[in-house]
């Protein structure tokens, strides 16, 4: 009953903001959107998220319906269903795979309303994909990296479809214009992706555990250790691949070792989901060596 009224409410509140003066609809709801995104990414209680999350996320769907242009919104939607299949992935990875889909159309949409002249790059042949960034400004940065997230998880949900691993130097690119104009940002999330791709993968498709270190070892830095999530990826990628045991579980053990909530309040919830991902991976090391 209570998350009925709840629901009620929001979409209520979602069809004022739908009706009201352009401006003053915008600036509400990316304050809106800015707010809960911090409150839960400051929140210790990785159930309560997940329980909450499809909320949210209906009611960025109802927004973005009012509003199909919005680059904010798509932004905000695409980082809120790549956060959210995150969370159920390991659980339901059928599901996850669902919801990844649904992220990357809406990073790709976010860049595109953002700068629209690359519309007809995101889809054409490589080598004009390659001049992307003749297109795009240092502002676009979170723009551009939820665009490669949204899409680099959706290619990870499908390993075996060669027309999905066919996209991926198209992530790369993004990703590594990412890194070269803020590598900082999100705490140096652009690192952890890329080595997770260089650990995960094959030599021959463009991996490199020497590279996947030490971009693990910089996204650490940028944070004195407290993303406990690198950790939780090293272990999985990087220690798995080069088959080292010993690495794994420290690792995992350090991660649970840890306080969740750190310095940086962000990194809170983001925290408490690595523990929970460490503990697991931790019952099955037997299973990987």
């Amino acid at each position: 009953m209570a998350r009925w009224a709840l629901w009620t409410f929001l979409c209520s509140f979602a069809g004022t903001l739908a009706g009201g003066c352009g401006y003053v609809r915008s600036v509400a709801i990316r304050d809106l959107m800015a707010e809960v995104a911090q409150t839960t990414l400051r929140h210790d209680d990785v159930d309560l998220v997940m329980e909450a999350l499809p909320t949210y996320l209906l009611l960025m769907d109802n927004l973005i319906e009012a509003d199909p242009g919005n680059a904010e919104l798509l932004r905000a939607a695409a980082e809120g269903y790549f956060s959210y299949a995150i969370l159920v992935e390991t659980a339901n990875p059928s599901r996850a795979a669902v919801l990844y889909l649904r992220a990357k159309g809406y990073g790709t949409a976010a860049l595109i309303a953002r700068r629209p002249a690359v519309a007809d790059l995101l889809v054409g042949p490589f080598p004009q994909f390659e001049n992307i960034a003749q297109h795009l400004h240092g502002s676009d940065v979170p723009f551009v990296f939820w665009a490669a997230s949204t899409w680099g998880a959706w290619i990870a949900a499908h390993p075996d479809s060669m027309g999905a691993l066919a996209d991926l130097p198209r992530v790369m690119v993004l990703m590594e214009w990412v890194l070269d104009r803020d590598e900082s940002f999100r705490h140096g999330s652009a690192h952890v992706f890329l080595g997770v791709y260089h650990a995960a993968l094959p030599p021959i498709l463009g991996g490199d555990p020497r590279r996947a270190q030490a971009h693990f070892e910089a996204a650490l830095a940028m944070t004195d250790g407290q993303d406990l999530m690198v950790y939780v990826q090293m272990a999985r990628f990087y220690a798995r691949q080069i088959f080292d045991r010993d690495l794994y579980v420290s690792l995992l053990e350090r991660v649970l070792a840890s306080p969740v909530a750190t310095t940086l309040a962000d990194l809170t919830l983001q925290n408490a989901a690595a523990q929970s991902l460490a503990r697991t991976m931790l019952a099955d090391v037997d299973v990987y060596f």
